[in-house]
């Protein structure tokens, strides 16, 4: 039977007005999907060793890291206007057009969190308008969407134990950077933060002795196939509805 994820609204204009997050298959970027499965469009075979020119489209664990979970997109636009008054001195403001708030700015203090220079020197927060709400004993993990390095921002990653923790009140934060240099709109639809249920289970960790047989064995199983063999071998399909 499938576990059942809810989202709460913290308000009742998220309810009428705001997107709840959706899969995460059905925000697969332009980018990877204009990928073609091999370089030149069409396998191409080495003759000592029968090696294809195959693409990360080929790559089910990182189709699978893009397409887990859920995602929440942003439902409206967000400028953000960042202008140079001195050498060193940044002028930021960012704007949005209407409710429920979206973004907003957490005040620095001695401990915050150490920003790369990469980024602007200040910290960012989404608020989040829907709350999952997960069965007892699982937990959420939401972070920035996985492998979404063309995104202009990064969202922090955090766990909620979200089968105790589920409801909030408009305002609540979830912080993010911005890449440095970026100025402009980020528009409606954009993947903000990916929300990923597991759950939670006690762990111990052992090291296993080398087992040369087995290695051989599982390479083996893999390679038979010019290509697809950890699909076609290895791979479980997951479901997120």
């Amino acid at each position: 039977m499938d576990k059942i994820i809810k989202f709460n609204p913290v308000s009742e204009i998220t309810r009428l007005s705001v997107p709840a997050p959706k899969p995460a298959r059905e925000f697969m970027p332009e980018w990877y999907k204009s990928i073609p499965a091999f370089q030149e469009g069409k396998p191409s075979f080495d003759k000592s060793v029968g090696i294809t020119d195959r693409t990360i489209k080929m790559c089910m664990p990182f189709a699978d890291s893009l397409s887990i979970g859920y995602i929440q997109q942003s439902w409206q636009e967000i400028n953000f206007v960042i202008e140079e008054v001195k050498p060193g001195v940044n002028s930021f403001n960012y704007y949005y057009p209407t409710k429920p708030d979206i973004v907003g700015v957490r005040e620095q203090g001695k401990n915050h969190y150490p920003i790369p220079q990469e980024f602007y020197q200040f910290e960012l927060t989404w608020h989040p308008v829907w709350i999952p709400e997960l069965p007892k004993g699982y937990s959420a993990i939401i972070t920035h969407p996985f492998n979404r390095t063309d995104l202009p921002f990064y969202t922090l990653t955090g766990i909620i134990d979200a089968d105790t923790y589920n409801q909030s009140e408009e305002g609540s934060n979830l912080p993010f950077l911005l890449k440095s240099g970026f100025t402009g709109i980020i528009p409606i639809g954009t993947p903000m933060y990916q929300i990923i249920p597991f759950k939670r289970e006690n762990w111990t960790s052992e090291s296993n002795e080398y087992d040369k047989e087995a290695q051989i064995n599982s390479v083996q199983k893999l390679r038979q196939n010019f290509w697809g063999g950890y699909k076609k071998n290895n791979w479980v399909k997951k479901n997120y509805k």
